[in-house]
């Protein structure tokens, strides 16, 4: 015990440099642990915004190809009454919305597999 004591008073000021020598080396692979994983979730976040952004692409031009449709045309020869178109657009949005929840369900489970 006298030996550790002796050699603790003759080298604790390259003992205090040593320690804070370690510690600085330590927070610095922490630090670069830490970098890394950023990177990762940056990585991750720009598939995932990637990802949303042709989504999004997808429905807008769905949309605007539904709307290009709808536009109206010459008149029908045959006279629809207003229940039968109503009934017909609720049909075409359900079929849409159908359709959007199996393109949104492919884009999570593609992202999540």
């Amino acid at each position: 015990m006298e030996e550790l004591m002796k050699f603790w008073q003759n080298y604790n000021g390259i003992l205090t440099q040593a320690a804070i020598v370690f510690a600085g080396m330590l927070l610095l692979l922490l630090l670069a642990g830490i970098l890394r994983q950023i990177k990762k979730l940056n990585k991750s976040l720009g598939n995932i915004t990637g990802k949303i952004q042709a989504y999004f692409d997808v429905i807008l031009r769905e949309e605007e190809e539904y709307e290009e449709e709808i536009k109206p045309g010459p008149e029908p020869v045959q006279v629809h009454t207003k229940e039968q178109e109503r009934t017909k657009m609720s049909e075409e949005q359900e079929k849409k919305r159908r359709e959007d929840e199996k393109i949104f369900n492919a884009v999570l489970q593609e992202y999540f597999s």
